[in-house]
């Protein structure tokens, strides 16, 4: 706006110079003291500095009009650049909200993870704790077990030999028993002695089938038995093999959670 009014007020002056410089030279001149000749020289004059001045007016109005046109153009491109930065500063606004608001949603995220961390921390130490639990009821179900099983043997072996010692020793006095009937059938030479070794023969036979077959049996049980225990040692092992695998699960769990939280 400056500029403009320097441009405008530039013209104005321009435009008042020649008629002002004529009004002077006129009251200068006393009317009629010149003769025609010089009047019309000095009217000649004037009028080719009037037609300079009026050259230099519009040469003058020229390169203002130049100048106006070449400061609108730059004005309009400050404004141009004024509205491009003013938008650009618009979308970094919008930019740096949208930016906030992900730095906001990514904290929320962070912290729902790390909340998801910790209880899945707790999860473990909980898991890691049952599976003692479970491993210690386990163990003590196992030594049990294992004392049952040889309080079992030992009663069962301690009543076998006591009932083999019983029976041994009836065996023992039947036989001495017979010895003496022998004996006092021998010194009767009109005994039954030969049909009532071969029924005592016969006898014994017998008693040897069932204690063999007494024997068998206990062979059929110790032989069960230890089937059973082949099972139990199997389901064991198995046992051990999956409190492994559960250990070994939590503890990748566990690692898997400390690399993420790192």
């Amino acid at each position: 706006m400056t500029e403009a009014r320097k441009i405008s007020e530039q013209l104005l002056e321009a435009n008042i110079m020649p008629s002002e410089k004529g009004a002077k030279m006129r009251a200068t001149s006393p009317a009629g003291s010149l003769p025609f000749s010089e009047a019309v020289i000095e009217v000649a004059l004037q009028q080719q500095e009037q037609a300079n001045e009026a050259e230099k007016t519009r040469h003058i109005q020229t390169q203002m009009k130049l100048q106006l046109s070449e400061l609108e153009k730059q004005n309009e491109a400050v404004m141009l650049e004024f509205w491009a930065t003013e938008k650009h500063i618009g979308k970094l606004g919008d930019e740096i909200e949208h930016r906030r608001k992900h730095s906001e949603n990514l904290e929320a995220q962070t912290q729902a993870l790390y909340m998801e961390n910790v209880n899945l921390q707790l999860s473990i130490e909980q898991e890691e704790e049952h599976f003692q639990l479970l491993l210690a009821g386990y163990n003590t179900y196992r030594n049990k077990m294992d004392a049952h099983r040889e309080v079992i043997a030992y009663v069962e072996g301690k009543t076998a030999t006591t009932r083999e010692l019983l029976e041994k020793r009836e065996i023992v006095k039947k036989l001495r028993e017979k010895k003496e009937e022998l004996r006092i059938d021998l010194e009767n030479p009109e005994g039954n002695v030969v049909r009532q070794v071969q029924g005592d023969i016969y006898n014994l036979k017998i008693k040897i089938s069932e204690v063999k077959a007494t024997v068998n049996k206990k062979i059929a049980c110790l032989v069960k038995e230890q089937e059973v225990h082949i099972q139990l040692k199997k389901e064991v092992e198995m046992q051990n093999r999956r409190c492994e695998a559960i250990l070994k699960r939590l503890h990748c769990q566990l690692n898997k959670t400390q690399s993420n939280r790192q």
